[in-house]
């Protein structure tokens, strides 16, 4: 009997001895993984400080980054049609109605007032810390570039005095004069004050619109204003 009581002494020594051992080894992980630091605090879910580095996220550097929006924005279009009378006399000295021919053509183009995203630059970006605050200053919103395109012009019906005879026949230099004065007349149509203060009021909201999620990704604290440069 008392080998039994013995042996159950050794076994319950032995049985503690390990739990022991197991508590030791899980405090001491424990200890490893409180004890390292990665570098990153969690501050809310839209912010981190990275608090060995230093570095502090700069509102110019993750707009002005946005490979997307870097690009030419257009804030208003408009579609307006013109025309052009083309004249033609039998004979070059002869200002005479009866002798001369005409020809409409007209042509349908677009026009629009864009804003060069690209070309904004850290200037462009003011960050007011006081009143959490970042304003981005865009400059006024241009006509672009009016592209005539040859297959789109129509070419009227002919118009001839009772003494001009034959079809109107064009050079590739009378085709290039029709281009050139159909883009000024485009132009003219589009460029106007109206116009200019419409696709202002357009800039302004459009430029809001994409840079505002940007912004609250940064720091949800802050807020967005659009200004003129």
């Amino acid at each position: 009997m008392k080998k039994i009581y013995i042996l159950r002494a050794i076994s319950i020594a032995l049985l503690l001895a390990s739990l022991l051992i197991i508590i030791i080894s899980v405090t001491r992980k424990s200890e490893n993984i409180s004890a390292y630091d990665d570098g990153v605090e969690m501050v809310d879910p839209n912010t981190i400080i990275l608090s060995n580095s230093g570095v502090r996220v700069s509102f110019s550097d993750v707009i002005l980054s946005k490979p997307s929006e870097t690009r030419k924005l257009v804030v208003f279009e408009q579609e307006g049609t013109v025309s052009y009378k083309i004249e033609d006399r039998m004979f070059d000295f002869l200002d005479w109605e009866p002798s001369k021919k005409y020809q409409t053509v007209q042509y349908t183009g677009k026009g629009s007032f864009v804003i060069e995203l690209d070309q904004l630059g850290k200037s462009n970006i003011v960050e007011d810390a006081q009143n959490h605050t970042v304003i981005i200053k865009i400059p006024h919103p241009v006509l672009d570039t009016i592209e005539i395109d040859p297959n789109e012009v129509e070419i009227g019906d002919k118009q001839s005095g009772f003494l001009a005879i034959g079809d109107i026949k064009l050079t590739l230099s009378d085709y290039n004069k029709i281009e050139k004065e159909l883009r000024k007349r485009l132009k003219e149509k589009f460029d106007v004050y109206s116009n200019g203060q419409q696709a202002d009021d357009l800039a302004l909201k459009a430029v809001y619109d994409i840079y505002y999620p940007v912004v609250k990704a940064v720091d949800s604290d802050y807020e967005l204003k659009v200004e003129w440069t």
